[in-house]
């Protein structure tokens, strides 16, 4: 009896432990069936965004810097020209220029306005380096724009839509129909379009990035005038002789030019005199004619006296 409930025992135990690695070997080829397509998934994953996005890279942040700076010196045009020099040792260059000459008959300009381009690692150096040949700076103002996100959008888009012209050109070329290859064709341009203008984008963000633009003004102090107070004529009896000679010369000019603005209408005045005057004159003397053909008027009769008684 003890020998059979031993069996049953033996039996029981063996077959537990069958069962239990039979699960485990199950249990383990299915975890590993698994873990096979997340790998090859993950495998095409990356695949994919390296062929997306192959230049990119996301761990250095595009940023746009802008800036403008205002500076006094008593020379704008020397400043003007080294900020020339300056743009030029940083790599960059100046894409606009605009001077303003002081009034008066100083030779001078009272104003200079520059517009640099340096590349963005310097952007620091130029500012520092433009305040530095002005003797003093007036106004400074730096804005940045992250375009990082911007940039890496437009990287995938034009990925998206090269592969895509690739494919109408691959249909293009297997078309036969005359139908169809319009079709393809239109769809192409259009495509091609569309890459081109986020290319374009692309570029320009890109050279932004890569060139910081600074709007640099310089200007010269304004210097106040002293108003003069007192006797500002002649010094000497020469000053005096000049100062009557120039005037009685201008009184000649201005007479000469009344004298030539009134003398074309000296016909017309003429003409309007006679026009007046004769006809007054014939009446007068025919007046005066029949005046000498009358009889002078006799003496008042006298009258008479009554006889007295």
């Amino acid at each position: 009896m003890r020998t059979f409930r031993f069996s049953i025992v033996a039996l029981a135990a063996g077959l537990l432990l069958f069962g239990c690695s039979d699960a485990g070997s199950g249990g383990g080829g299915a975890v590993e069936g698994q873990a096979a397509p997340e790998a090859a998934d993950a495998d095409a994953g990356g695949d994919t965004a390296a062929a997306a996005d192959p230049q990119v890279d996301t761990g250095d942040r595009a940023v746009i810097y802008e800036a403008a700076l205002e500076v006094e010196d008593a020379d704008p045009e020397t400043v003007a020209e080294e900020a020339w020099d300056l743009a030029e040792s940083f790599g960059g260059f100046v894409t606009a220029e605009e001077r303003d000459r002081a009034t008066g008959d100083e030779a001078r300009y009272s104003s200079a306005h520059l517009v640099l381009r340096v590349p963005s690692e310097h952007f620091i150096e130029a500012m520092d380096g433009l305040t530095a040949l002005a003797e003093d700076e007036r106004h400074r103002s730096v804005t940045t724009e992250d375009v990082t996100e911007a940039t890496v959008d437009l990287a995938a888009h034009i990925a998206t839509k090269s592969a895509s012209v690739d494919r109408v050109r691959g249909l293009l070329a297997e078309a036969t129909s005359v139908d169809a290859i319009l079709e393809l064709e239109a769809e192409l341009a259009e495509r091609e379009g569309e890459l081109a203008s986020l290319q374009s984008q692309l570029e320009d963000l890109e050279d932004r990035v890569a060139l910081s633009t600074i709007d640099f003004t310089v200007v010269a102090p304004a210097v106040a005038r002293a108003e003069e107070t007192g006797y500002t004529g002649p010094d000497s009896f020469w000053d005096g002789l000049v100062v009557g000679f120039s005037g009685a010369v201008s009184v000649l000019v201005g007479l000469s030019v009344v004298i030539g603005v009134a003398l074309p209408f000296v016909p017309v005045a003429a003409i309007a005199a006679a026009a007046v005057l004769v006809p007054i004159r014939l009446a007068r003397k025919r007046r005066e004619a029949r005046a000498a053909h009358q009889p002078p008027p006799g003496p008042p009769p006298v009258p008479a006296v009554p006889p007295s008684h």
